[in-house]
């Protein structure tokens, strides 16, 4: 099977948020969809319930990151930094706020 490469767009009060389904095997389906925050494979016979969901998904991640205003920074080496991020990746976090987030507030 060939992997191919669907991209597409869903409508949410008058804007396009994009996302993109690539075969990986003949069971799953790589899905991305940064307003939702996701990015993972997923069986194929999860995708249309997970496509119907969607909306609900990019409403609830716009609100949660609307919440989160106030930004918190500090200085690191760069070694740090890629220690850091070594660690964020190894523990499957997408982005470093977030990591750092939750290794702050005790829930990682």
């Amino acid at each position: 099977m060939t992997p191919s490469l669907i991209k597409h767009f869903i409508t949410i009060n008058n804007r396009k948020y994009v996302y993109t389904l690539k075969n990986k095997s003949k069971d799953t389906t790589f899905v991305e969809c940064e307003p939702a925050n996701i990015a993972q494979e997923f069986l194929n016979e999860d995708i249309p319930a997970l496509l119907n969901d969607l909306p609900n998904l990019i409403l609830a991640e716009k609100n949660y990151t609307k919440q989160q205003s106030e930004m918190i920074r500090f200085r690191v080496s760069p070694e740090d930094k890629k220690r850091i991020e070594k660690t964020a990746l190894k523990k499957g976090y997408s982005s470093l706020s977030g990591f750092l987030r939750d290794l702050a507030l005790g829930n990682s």
